[in-house]
Parts: structure tokens; C-alpha cells; sequence
């Protein structure tokens, strides 16, 4: 069962109701139990040129309740066929991380 930890979302420009867009998705990097994603909402102005209407920041992770713990991200990439490490994260998502820390701290 996929599991939202945290999330963060910076809306850039208003979007009208039913205006088409477009979502990009991209893992970041992983730590051994979850995965940190940026989502870019995208559309079209008026006149057709591409606009950011949102970014967002989110960590999740696939929870297993039979096991009762989060599925390792070394065997969701080996039952994938892929072998890699994760990248660095950039500044932006180490705020992201710390920042979700502290509040998880303060709760």
C-alpha cells in the first residue's frame, strides 16, 4: 500500500476549472525505506506558451501489512531489474527532508 510521509507544494499560477495540463514525475532519490518524487504541473497561457502552475515535494513509501514495515527500496529495484544507487540529494530536497523531520519531532 503506498504511504504519502510528507509532502510540500508550491503553487506557481492559478489554474481555471477543467484547463488541460500536463504532470511530471521524477524520483529524486531514496533513502533504504522511501522515495522522495518532484511533481511539476504544467499547462499553456492563452497564447500557448508552456507555464509551471505547481511544484511539489513528496516522500512516500509502500507499506507491507503483512510484514507490518516498509518494503526496502533494494528489493523493489532488484524485483524491477534495476541496480543503482540514489542520487545526492540537492539542497532543496534536504531542506525538504529536514524540515519534515522537525515537525515529525514536534508531534
Amino acid at each position: 500500500m503506498p504511504v504519502v510521509n510528507a509532502g510540500q507544494i508550491r503553487f506557481r499560477r492559478e489554474m481555471r476549472p477543467f484547463q488541460p495540463f500536463h504532470l511530471e514525475t521524477r524520483i529524486l532519490t531514496w533513502s533504504e525505506t522511501h522515495v522522495v518524487m518532484k511533481h511539476r504541473l504544467a499547462s499553456r497561457t492563452r497564447d500557448g506558451s508552456p507555464i509551471v502552475n505547481a511544484i511539489a515535494l513528496v516522500k512516500a513509501g509502500l507499506y507491507d501489512r503483512a510484514a507490518k514495515s516498509y518494503v526496502p527500496m533494494g528489493r523493489l529495484l532488484d524485483e524491477n531489474g534495476l541496480a543503482a544507487e540514489p542520487p545526492e540529494a540537492t539542497p532543496e530536497v534536504q531542506a525538504f527532508l529536514h524540515a519534515e523531520e522537525a515537525l515529525k519531532r514536534a508531534a
